[in-house]
């Protein structure tokens, strides 16, 4: 299943894209039904490119991710490696990746999570990530935008 997001933020995705790697996403946001909220996004190690790790913290756990494609300022893609939220049993993999695109009122920025569930019910289970997580990419973005156009 793939979830696809995109916004336009009033910035350039030089200035952009180290939230990506490193951003606290303080904007308040409604998350229920045990969808995890956001919290932050870092590098443990303090450097960015391939085979780095990249960490998503929300208030359920963590994410660990390694980087597969650093292509600074225009594309960052990385895969899920484990995490110890509760939903991990019903997934079997998580790819994410971002486009930056240099256009004239600022940067289109695209979010793409590709999400294969798995165990029985693998549709319903992958309907309801997809509902979870279009709410995750919006928060994100709200949060990146308010930062970049303050």
């Amino acid at each position: 299943m793939i979830i696809r997001t995109s916004t336009t933020i009033k910035t350039s995705p030089e200035r952009l894209w180290p939230l990506l790697t490193n951003s606290e996403m303080s904007t308040p946001g409604c998350f229920c039904l045990g969808v995890p909220k956001p919290v932050e996004c870092r590098l443990p190690d303090g450097e960015g490119d391939v085979g780095a790790l990249r960490q998503c913290v929300s208030d359920r756990g963590v994410v660990n991710q390694e980087i597969t494609t650093w292509q600074q300022p225009e594309q960052l893609r990385f895969e899920m490696v484990n995490t110890d939220h509760d939903w991990s049993p019903c997934v079997e993999s998580i790819t994410e990746q971002f486009d930056l695109e240099d256009i004239s009122n600022g940067t289109r920025i695209t979010r793409t999570t590709t999400l294969r569930a798995k165990g029985y019910f693998r549709p319903l289970k992958e309907l309801g990530f997809y509902f979870g997580l279009k709410r995750v990419h919006y928060f994100v973005f709200k949060n990146w935008r308010i930062q970049m156009e303050k």
